[in-house]
């Protein structure tokens, strides 16, 4: 038998030896190096959690500051915990600003961890969304002698135009009996009936078009004493002229407009009173002359303005009784309502009596300087004489009054109007201007900033 000499044995041994030894000594390298790499890992992930900790207080930071001071403008390099953080604000608008944090773990010289923290911040306010010139409930609208609309009108109640009154833009009458009679229409219309030697300068919507101009196109059950410009779509004609052409029988039924609830419901009246409240209770206030500023404030009584009288509203004001300007008196906004708009509340809720206000003798009611800020002056009075009435060149941007009427005459120039019923007379005019369909109510200088909901964003 063959053997194997001795030292070669002991070469075989040896090479196996270091094999093993290689092999342990690879596995022991790549344990400390997982190991390494875990630890490493696990340092990195905890300082990536404070990074994001530092960040999102540095949001926190930047609402809290700009609540106690309009002029904060950020900060940098700010120590806190482990690490330091840096704000900065650049600003949409008004009420709107956008808010940067970074921060850095341990420092922004040497960081481990980085996080860019985003968020859009606004003031806490109530947005009303005036989409026509006037919106008016089932009381309907009333004009007469070259009174205008400049905008659109939306009316849950019929429109009644005599002497020339004209809305340039659409007209729409909402149900199922809705009436527009003797109006000069820019735009188009949409109603039940449209008559009484109306002018319609864009398309006419109706069952029943009597004794009516329309330039446009006309769809209609029956029409009857008219002129079109345009095409006719019809069931029944009788004494019609139509230039363009003529299609019958309708193959629709007349759809009439969805009769829409105003703008601003009693849960939000409840919610400008409270804040109106949260500030000093004072009884009737009458100026004559001099610049005073007052809110927010609740006025047990009446507001009587006159002569030259200057009031700065700094706050919302709620007046439980009458509110009476004239004699080139006037309200205005505080300057650091900026592009928001504020509101004054006339009167008790479900009261008949209480409530009135009255804006004559060229008296103004203004914002505060900034575009898209307004005033609304708003009364609860119910139906029954005026809630509201301004004439004699008067000017106020907004006036609402959800259950009552509104009587508007002699040149007075308003910017949007809402109400129960309204009257327009006397040359008065209505002009709407675009900003009022997101008019911004703030409860004022003192309205406290906010993360608006849904713009948090870790940018890195």
């Amino acid at each position: 038998m063959n053997t194997i000499p001795h030292h070669f044995a002991r070469g075989y041994i040896i090479i196996f030896a270091l094999v093993v030894s290689a092999a342990i000594m690879a596995v022991t390298v790549a344990f400390f190096n997982y190991y390494g790499s875990a630890i490493h890992a696990e340092r990195f992930a905890f300082t990536s959690v404070q990074a994001q900790a530092l960040a999102e207080a540095g949001i926190d930071k930047a609402v809290y500051e700009l609540n106690q001071s309009a002029g904060y403008s950020g900060e940098s390099d700010i120590e806190l915990g482990n690490g330091t953080y840096s704000v900065s604000i650049v600003s949409i608008d008004g009420n709107t600003k956008r808010v940067t944090a970074t921060s850095y773990v341990p420092n922004s010289t040497n960081p481990t961890a980085k996080k860019v923290v985003q968020a859009t911040i606004g003031i806490d306010a109530s947005v009303a969304s005036f989409y026509y010139g006037v919106q008016i409930g089932q009381g309907g609208l009333e004009m007469s002698n070259s009174s205008k609309i400049i905008g659109n009108a939306y009316s849950n109640g019929n429109i009644i135009g005599t002497n020339s009154a004209r809305i340039q833009g659409a007209a729409i009458v909402a149900g199922p009996i809705g009436i527009i009679d003797g109006m000069d229409i820019d735009g188009d219309t949409w109603s039940h009936t449209i008559r009484g030697t109306s002018t319609v300068g864009g398309n006419a919507t109706s069952s029943v078009l009597r004794n009516t101009t329309v330039a446009g196109n006309v769809v209609a059950d029956s029409i009857s004493n008219c002129t079109i410009g345009g095409t006719a779509t019809y069931d029944t004609s009788s004494s019609c002229t139509v230039t363009g052409t003529t299609f019958t029988p309708n193959p629709n039924v007349f759809v009439p407009a969805d009769v829409l609830p105003l703008p601003i419901s009693e849960a939000q009246i409840d919610v400008w009173e409270l804040e109106a409240t949260n500030g000093e209770s004072v009884g009737s206030q009458t100026f004559s002359s001099g610049t005073r500023s007052m809110g927010p404030k609740k006025i047990n009584g009446n507001l009587i303005m006159s002569g030259d009288a200057e009031l700065v509203v700094t706050g919302t004001l709620w007046v439980t009784g009458e509110i009476e300007l004239s004699n080139n008196s006037k309200i205005k906004l505080d300057a650091s309502y900026g592009s928001s708009s504020g509101v004054i509340i006339a009167g008790i809720d479900e009261s008949a009596t209480a409530g009135e206000i009255e804006i004559s003798n060229s008296a103004q009611v203004l914002g505060s300087g900034s575009a898209g800020s307004y005033i609304m002056l708003l009364s609860q009075r119910e139906m029954g004489s005026n809630a509201i009435k301004t004439s004699n060149s008067s000017a106020a941007a907004i006036l609402y009054a959800g259950e009552g009427q509104i009587e508007i005459g002699n040149s007075a120039a308003l910017k949007e109007v809402t109400a129960y019923k309204l009257k327009i007379i006397n040359t008065a005019t209505v002009t709407y201007e675009s900003g009022l369909q997101n008019a911004s109510f703030s409860n004022g200088p003192g309205g406290s900033w906010g993360v608006v909901p849904g713009t948090y964003a870790i940018i890195q």
